[in-house]
Parts: C-alpha cells; sequence; structure tokens
C-alpha cells in the first residue's frame, strides 16, 4: 500500500466524522490495534464487519431508524414516562432522525476498505465478496440519509428542495484530506446508489447464502434494490428487483399460523437482511426498542419492567379489524400503561431483556413494494395478486380494488403490516402526503418533514446548504 492506514487517524477527522472513536472491530466487537494497517484479509475483514457492527448504533437501527418514523408520524401517543422521544412525538423543529454523523462514519470506513482493497494483492474471490457487502452498506447508508434529509424523487416541494446529501467516494485520514462537498442533487444520489446496488449484486457470490440474513447476499441487495426504485418512482425496477429478491431463497413467507412465532424466533424467517444482537450490544433499559415500545421485558410477563412510551395510537388500533392476525402483536401495558396499548414485536425474543435481532427488510416489504408498483403501472391484477398475499396471510378476505382504492389499500396494509418497524413517516413523506395528528395536521409542506443537517456541519462546510427553515 503507499501509506499505512492508521485507525486513530481515521476516527478523528473532523467533517463528519466529529469525535475520536474505534473504527475497526472484529467479530465484529473487538477492536484491532491501532498500528494494524488493512493490508490482510484478517483487518480488512474486521473493518467489514465494524461497519455491519456500527448500524447497532441508537441513531441507527439500535432505535431510531425503526422507532422514529412511527413516532414522528400518526402511529403512536407518548405517553411521557421517562420523557424520552417526546419533542419528537410532538414534532418540534430540530427533533427529528439523527443519523448523519453515524451514517458518514459508516461511510468513509467503506471507503477506506474499497481503497485499500484496490491495492491489496489477494484473491480476486476474496475481494470481490469483500467489495460487493460495502456496496451493498453504503447504499444502505446513503438511502438512508436521503430518507432523512432529503425529498423524494416521487414528492418534491420545489421552492424548499436543497437535493440530496454530498456523496463521498473517498475516505479520509487526515483533515487536510477531507473534501469540503456540497450535496449532491436528489437525481445523482439516487443514481449513485443504484451504480453500488447494480455492482454489489454482480459481486457478492451465491455462496454468501450462507451467511444470510446478518450479511449482504444477493437477495439482501435486491430487496433493498427494491425500495430505492421505489422510493425513486422506477416502478419497473421495483417489480424487477422483487422478484430477483423473492427467488434468492434468502427469506421465506410463513403462513398466517407461523405468523406470530415468525416475531418470536431469534431470527426472523422473512428476513433478507437483519442485525444482529448479541449480549454486548444490548443498549439497556433506557433506549432499547424493548423499553421504548413495552412495560414488559418479554411477552409472558407480569411485573413493570420499563418505560414503554411509545404505545399504539388510537387511530392506528382501530385499523386492525377484530380478525386481524397481527393483533397478536399488540397487547395493553401494565403499570401506567393500563389504559395503552403496545407492539412487542420486539420482545427480549433473543432471551436477555431489552435484546432483540432487527429485521431491516423483510419479504412482506418486497411483496408490498411490488403491489404498489404494479398498481402504478395499471396492472392491476398483479398489484391485487401481492396484497392479497399479506390480506389473506392476516386472515383478511381478498379484495379485487382498482385505481386509487387500490393504491389507498397498500398503503393502508403497509402501516399496518409494518406498525413500529420504521416506515410509516418515509411512506407519507415520499408520498407527499400529511402526517394526521390528534394535535395537529403537519403538510407536506411544512419544514419539518426533513430533518435538520447537523448545525456543525453546516458550519464547517460552507458548501452544504442547510435543509429549509433551519
Amino acid at each position: 500500500m503507499k501509506r499505512i492506514l492508521y485507525i486513530t487517524a481515521i476516527a478523528c477527522t473532523t467533517l463528519l466524522f466529529s469525535g475520536c472513536e474505534k473504527m475497526l472491530e472484529v467479530n465484529p466487537r473487538q477492536s484491532i490495534d491501532a498500528a494494524s494497517a488493512l493490508t490482510s484479509k484478517e483487518s480488512i475483514t474486521a473493518a467489514t464487519n465494524g461497519v455491519y457492527a456500527r448500524l447497532r448504533e441508537v441513531s441507527l437501527y439500535g432505535r431510531d431508524m425503526i422507532a422514529l418514523p412511527d413516532v414522528l408520524a400518526d402511529n403512536t401517543i407518548n405517553t411521557l414516562a421517562g420523557n424520552r422521544l417526546v419533542r419528537e412525538w410532538n414534532n418540534q423543529i430540530g427533533s427529528h432522525m439523527s443519523n448523519w454523523q453515524q451514517s458518514y462514519y459508516g461511510i468513509n470506513q467503506i471507503n477506506l476498505i474499497l481503497a485499500a482493497l484496490e491495492e491489496f494483492d489477494t484473491d480476486q474471490d476474496y475481494k470481490n465478496g469483500i467489495r460487493g457487502q460495502n456496496l451493498f452498506l453504503r447504499a444502505l447508508y446513503y438511502h438512508n440519509l436521503m430518507r432523512a434529509y432529503a425529498y423524494d424523487p416521487t414528492a418534491i416541494v420545489d421552492a424548499q428542495n436543497r437535493g440530496g446529501v454530498p456523496i463521498m467516494e473517498r475516505g479520509a485520514i487526515a483533515v487536510e484530506e477531507i473534501v469540503y462537498g456540497a450535496r449532491a442533487t436528489i437525481e445523482e444520489t439516487y443514481a449513485f446508489i443504484y451504480r453500488d446496488l447494480e455492482e454489489a449484486y454482480e459481486l457478492i457470490p451465491v455462496a454468501n447464502n450462507s451467511r444470510g440474513p446478518f450479511f449482504a447476499t444477493k437477495g439482501a441487495v435486491a430487496a433493498l434494490f427494491s425500495r430505492v426504485a421505489l422510493y425513486n418512482g422506477d416502478y419497473e425496477r421495483v417489480v424487477a428487483e422483487s422478484q430477483k429478491a423473492i427467488n434468492s431463497g434468502i427469506a421465506s413467507f410463513p403462513n398466517a399460523e407461523q405468523l406470530e412465532a415468525s416475531w418470536r424466533s431469534e431470527r426472523h424467517p422473512e428476513s433478507f437482511f437483519e442485525i444482529p444482537f448479541a449480549t454486548p450490544d444490548n443498549v439497556g433499559s433506557n433506549e432499547s426498542l424493548r423499553a421504548t415500545f413495552m412495560t414488559r421485558t418479554t411477552v409472558e410477563s407480569t411485573a413493570t419492567a420499563s418505560h414503554g412510551n411509545v404505545v399504539l395510537s388510537e387511530d392506528l388500533l382501530a385499523q386492525f379489524s377484530e380478525t386481524d392476525g397481527r393483533r397478536a402483536f399488540i397487547q395493553s401495558g401494565l403499570g401506567a400503561n393500563r389504559a395503552f396499548f403496545e407492539i412487542n414485536k420486539f420482545a427480549s425474543k433473543n432471551g436477555v431483556p431489552n435484546l432483540d435481532n432487527v429485521p431491516v427488510i423483510r419479504y412482506a416489504e418486497v411483496l408490498l413494494n411490488r403491489a404498489e408498483a404494479h398498481a402504478a403501472l395499471n396492472q392491476t391484477a398483479a398489484a391485487n395478486a401481492e396484497l392479497n398475499k399479506i390480506r389473506t396471510r392476516a386472515n383478511l378476505a381478498a379484495v379485487n380494488l382498482q385505481g386509487d382504492a387500490l393504491k389507498a389499500e397498500i398503503l393502508q396494509q403497509r402501516r399496518l403490516e409494518f406498525a413500529f418497524e420504521g416506515h410509516r413517516f418515509f411512506d407519507l413523506k415520499r408520498l407527499g402526503m400529511p402526517i394526521v395528528k390528534e394535535s395537529e395536521t403537519i403538510a407536506f409542506e411544512d419544514l419539518r418533514i426533513l430533518s435538520r443537517i447537523p448545525v456543525r456541519e453546516v458550519e464547517i462546510n460552507t458548501n452544504l446548504k442547510q435543509n429549509f427553515g433551519y
């Protein structure tokens, strides 16, 4: 290699990487020595594992990417227990997704790994596999940034549009190497994500299927691509990618009798990509998904365990019919929450309190992505067929809908199927719809639809435009 990539130098860059922290992790938790460069399979694999591990951060899938899209939207009531996520529930200005810093930490780490691979002399199959995984992860990080900080191609307020997010393709290990980039356009950012996913799909070997859903596979790439293409309004691509995901065999679609058990198993059978949490990854009783959503430690618990401050709104609860099999995930709270209803999808199913693996992309999403794409393409029969797979598994009668009624029912099933899984706010946003809460209605044109870019980033980088109104 032309230069040694020291871990301490990576951690201490300023723009987008504001703090000093360990960047590389093994297995993926043990740190590697700072003197170790990315010059061996062991160090490169450890660095890649560290990129996966970063997804467990509270601002990412440790809590916020799952909890906040329901808190910010119309699915929840905040009981005020513990005073957590109250500002977000009230949609106060500046209280939103905050995945900027951790996402760019991950992206910088990925870029350093990709650069090291180019100079590392080893077998091509290994290099292809590592590169493919990192491109998948970079696409995931970037798309989540776009969902939080930019408008989606399908719904834009032109007068308030400041573009996408800065695209970083080179890693930085010193301050002088930092590129103070401007925001790419929305179109440019989506084109970049597309390129990463297309190359990742080609590079990741079929042999990686044995490592799914905790590591990137071809099926995970295609499933994520079906989501990205849906947000991009690229409906023919949604249909094609969803079929590739389904054909991959990475995930399955349990029937109605297996529905509840799917959420009680450590690994969700529907997961194309899932983030594992083991005992060292426990974020505890203050910020875990279990503690955020439940007063119980487990589904069977009879003693009050913690806050459970995010519960079902009355409107969401009313949408579940009495025969809906997904009511199995709804139960009354304990203690001060006796009058509320809680979601128990994250109920310490890993056998340790507050510890749950987190499905990022599952089979039901791929089906509903596909249904929505068919509906947008006026392929009514195909849209109803995919929609009815979700409805019949939930013990709901099959339907035969058309036009706006069909699209509305697909959105309704997304709301019910993915309740408390991190979709609702983003679904309303990409469709340009208002958020109707008991306290207020937040119009799509409201500045609070987009998150505020961290003030420090805008102050340091004069090329970076803050979102409208902040």
